[in-house]
């Protein structure tokens, strides 16, 4: 499968996109619209929905949490989407996990990008959506974008 093309989401475009107080609202529902209308190639992986699961529904980390069935309806909507394609950590991404743990200086939470960079890797996406663009830079194997 060639998805040389397919941009990945990060998870803060997912959450900014839910979150219509955020200063990244507009930019990242628009993205999204883009990508459902068929303008633009964007997938996510299952850790995007964990991580936007885990931080939607904290108060301690989002001013207005929603709650397990709100989460829930909207991770549905994702998956249900034919226009999102989904990626998984096959058994390819092990392999290249390790490798990027020997080339790369990760600690603590840190290890969740690179996580991510090899699901990405693995699955032969080259490129990620985020706001977050210096948690992405060093890695040299994708291209670092924000919408």
């Amino acid at each position: 499968m060639t998805t040389s093309n397919v941009s990945l989401l990060d998870t803060n475009i997912l959450i900014y996109a839910a979150d219509e107080s955020s200063s990244f609202f507009e930019r990242s529902r628009n993205l999204l619209k883009r990508g459902l209308a068929g303008e633009v190639e964007i997938c996510i992986s299952m850790q995007n929905l964990s991580e936007f699961f885990a931080i939607i529904t904290d108060p301690k980390r989002v001013d207005n949490p929603r709650t397990q069935a709100e989460a829930l309806v909207e991770i549905k909507k994702y998956l249900r989407s034919q226009r999102i394609r989904k990626i998984y950590q096959g058994p390819a991404m092990s392999r290249v996990m390790l490798d990027l743990m020997e080339r790369y200086q990760v600690k603590k939470q840190d290890i969740f990008d690179l996580q991510l960079v090899a699901t990405m890797l693995s699955n032969r996406v080259k490129r990620i959506y985020t706001f977050n663009r210096d948690d992405f830079l060093r890695f040299t194997e994708i291209e670092v974008m924000e919408p």
